[in-house]
């Protein structure tokens, strides 16, 4: 008895010290710098300042019969029909700073397309069957499944004034979906980020 309680203490004891061979430790390292750059982003084109923090995108009102359909294997759009301008203002004290990045996050909005994961979807309870392309100056779509962001150089004056301009486009891009007429809306959070 006593030899199968020795036995059974070192199997516990053995089987303790092995699981703890593959334990590992170690620290997070945060790394970041703060800074004072409150910009602004004033929206041209086709957007305009809305409440709050918003901007508004006026789309337009399309025929499903005029819009391009979505190919998965397609990443250029031939027209894209709506115009954004993003002049960013930086105050002076910007420094260091060389550019300004804008990132999306399309799953705080409305969502990515079901069946294109590249686009925005519409938002629920209005049209289906199409979605919405963000799309670059050369009318190629930035998929929004990638976490994307689009950066542009800060252009700093002799006051120390920081200015940037981010221009993009959107369309609405046809999908298999039933085509049902109705409100065409999505949103698309952004945040700012300046290096």
């Amino acid at each position: 008895m006593k030899k199968t309680s020795l036995l059974a203490l070192a199997i516990v004891a053995h089987a303790a010290l092995s699981s703890s061979a593959f334990a590992a430790s170690g620290t997070l390292q945060f790394n970041g710098e703060l800074n004072n750059a409150s910009c602004t982003v004033t929206p041209g084109g086709d957007a305009s300042a809305g409440t709050g923090n918003n901007i508004l995108v006026d789309m337009g009102d399309v025929s499903f019969a005029d819009l391009q359909v979505a190919s998965p294997g397609v990443g250029n759009v031939g027209v894209a029909v709506t115009d954004l301008n993003f002049d960013i203002g930086c105050p002076s004290g910007v420094g260091a700073l060389s550019s300004v990045i804008m990132s999306f996050d399309p799953n705080s909005g409305s969502g990515l397309d079901s069946i294109d994961g590249r686009l925005l979807a519409l938002s629920p309870g209005g049209a289906s069957g199409a979605a919405i392309a963000l799309v670059n100056s050369a009318n190629d779509i930035i998929d929004m499944s990638s976490a994307p962001s689009i950066s542009a150089p800060l252009d700093i004056d002799e006051d120390g004034v920081g200015t940037a301009n981010i221009a993009l486009r959107a369309t609405y891009l046809r999908t298999s979906g039933a085509e049902v007429p109705g409100a065409a809306n999505g949103s698309l959070p952004f945040v700012l980020r300046y290096e």
